[in-house]
């Protein structure tokens, strides 16, 4: 029997851990013994303890309190005026990779040590010592003009990774390591469903991006002015305005470019506007796509959306922006819709076109389940039993 570690980074409830809990749950329990190590306590405890997945969580006092992952994706990353962020990750990163990590993984004997995410690199090396490694790439890898963090990430992953998957052909080629990497795309669980033709007719749509720029919440807001009277547009996310301490050069940077201003100002119009619906943090995202016309994901920075797939589960199709990547997910006018990203009237008008045409829209949605059920399946649990089973000690 051939033991997994997993390592999971993060405390929010989203794509990575749903995914990571997908994969467990379907993987043959006669062939493999796994174990997940979680950094810090979370909800995600809960949901592998409700799962009856074996779990631990890191006992150093270091990833409790001090730790923070470097994050090099298009979606999140260090900027340019956060030297002493950076500077400061760097630190934990070394001390992780150097000490803490390898002291975690002592008790351990595993075969194979799956990172869970690419903000891992600190324990690659770490983990090399102790058994074969895969690693996660579920995030956009950034490359930018000038980037001396992307190739020094990118050596890391090289050299110390046996093996890489990539949750989409986008992020595969963003690393750029294709000897190592098998591009095997997120699952979702399919039960066949009878989704009536009232849900698409009334015209109610879903949005879960919280405030989040990249994922087009202020294109998302402002979209709400061009919408027809019947559209109602329900908002799932985070909506808080951030308090926590930051750095002068931070507070300059948000003051010149007015962000803290233009999300608050946002977020309070979203509150007060009829036409939308704010429903904050839900663990009951099934039950409002088994009722919305159409989900919608209009993300300005390039990111795999996780909904995307999971609307397609309920026969449902989805809005996107022309973002490098959403093509793999969303085929326009078959699956749902494309439109240009951070242009809210394109957006409204590809709603309102989406609420005046159920017919159409059942359609894409039904096409959409048929496309998820041969792309986004469960036989996709079989090409990571394969590299499992390539990858020996």
């Amino acid at each position: 029997m051939k033991k997994i570690l997993f390592v999971h980074h993060g405390t929010g409830w989203g794509g990575a851990p749903i995914s990571m809990i997908n994969l467990i749950k379907s993987l043959d329990e006669n062939k493999y013994s796994v174990h997940v190590l979680l950094l810090k306590d979370s909800i995600v405890s809960k949901k592998l303890a409700d799962n009856n997945i074996s779990y631990s969580i890191a006992q150093s006092r270091f990833y409790k309190k001090y730790y923070k992952y470097i994050v090099h994706s298009e979606v999140g990353y260090i900027k340019s005026y956060q030297i002493f962020r950076l500077l400061y990750r760097l630190i934990l990163w070394l001390l992780s990779r150097q000490f803490f990590a390898a002291k975690e993984l002592a008790q351990f004997t595993p075969d194979v040590i799956h990172l869970n995410s690419s903000v891992l690199t600190d324990w690659l090396k770490p983990s090399s010592k102790k058994g074969k490694v895969l690693i996660h790439i579920r995030e956009p890898f950034r490359k930018g003009m000038i980037d001396p963090m992307h190739y020094f990430l990118r050596w890391q992953i090289k050299k110390y990774a046996d093996s890489i998957v990539a949750i989409s052909c986008d992020n595969a080629q963003r690393v750029g390591l294709m000897n190592k990497t098998k591009v095997i795309y997120n699952t979702v669980d399919y039960h066949e469903l009878e989704i009536s033709l009232s849900s698409y007719n009334s015209a109610n749509f879903l949005y879960l991006g919280g405030a989040a720029k990249v994922k087009g919440f202020y294109t998302m807001v402002k979209a709400l002015d061009f919408l027809d009277e019947n559209v109602a547009v329900y908002f799932g996310g985070s909506y808080n305005v951030p308090r926590k301490q930051m750095s002068i050069l931070k507070k300059i940077a948000m003051f010149i470019l007015l962000y803290g201003r233009k999300r608050k100002k946002a977020i309070e119009k979203m509150n007060s506007h009829p036409k939308a619906r704010v429903i904050g943090m839900t663990y009951k995202v099934n039950e409002y796509l088994q009722n919305i016309c159409c989900l919608v994901s209009p993300f300005s920075t390039p990111h795999f959306a996780r909904p995307v797939i999971e609307s397609y589960l309920y026969k449902k199709p989805a809005i996107g922006t022309d973002v490098k990547g959403m093509e793999e997910i969303i085929e326009h006018k078959k699956t749902g819709l494309i439109v240009k990203k951070e242009n809210a009237k394109e957006l409204a008008e590809a709603i309102n076109w989406m609420a005046s045409h159920p017919n159409e829209a059942k359609k894409m949605g039904e096409y959409a389940y048929h496309i998820a059920k041969t792309k986004f399946t469960q036989n996709n649990i079989q090409k990571f039993e394969a590299i499992y089973q390539s990858l020996n000690s």
